[in-house]
């Protein structure tokens, strides 16, 4: 990678110049592999399986055969994390890491990003109707354990099923029959 170096010398008849020098793989690689876990809030483990996936890879190898990471990296697992986060799999992670290097054009990129987030998409859609329906069951098992509040029954010598309560609802959640379904 070329850095620029600035002349800042301003004495009489100097002026500003711009120098570039090649700063090698070496003075930019300062992080080893727990350095680069702790800066981006991950195990080494994790690392080493995003490496197995091919999601991430050391910069290079230091002399003595570690792994050196630069900020590409770090900045890389930031990425991988926040889109986990978001519901994306790791295999999809890794699919949108390589797009850009199997497309030939923007469009063609653009098109097979529009692929894997509309999957994504449908994805969260399908989510979404699940917690709209544990939501409904689980408005539907409050509703039958408010009115169980009053029971002075001891739990062993009770009969849920016989309660009037409980016949009362047409349909009781699994989430209240398993704590009410005798042994």
């Amino acid at each position: 990678m070329w850095a620029p170096l600035v002349d800042s010398r301003r004495a009489p008849g100097y002026i500003r110049i711009k120098v570039r020098r090649y700063v090698g793989l070496s003075e930019r690689c300062c992080m080893q592999i727990g350095d680069l876990a702790q800066r981006a809030g991950v195990s080494t483990r994790t690392i080493r399986y995003y490496e197995e996936l091919g999601i991430i890879g050391p910069e290079e190898r230091s002399g003595g055969g570690f792994r050196r990471y630069c900020d590409d990296q770090l900045r890389r697992l930031q990425i991988i994390q926040g889109l986990k986060t978001l519901g994306f799999e790791l295999e999809q992670i890794r699919q949108l890491f390589t797009l850009r290097n199997e497309s030939e054009t923007g469009g063609e990129l653009a098109h097979q990003m529009i692929e894997i987030l509309q999957s994504q998409q449908k994805s969260i859609d399908e989510k979404i109707q699940q917690y709209v329906e544990l939501r409904e069951r689980n408005t539907c098992g409050i509703a039958v354990l408010q009115g169980c509040q009053s029971c002075d029954i001891p739990v062993l010598d009770r009969d849920c099923h016989s309660c009037e309560v409980y016949q009362r609802h047409e349909e009781v959640p699994d989430l209240v029959e398993c704590a009410i379904f005798a042994r």
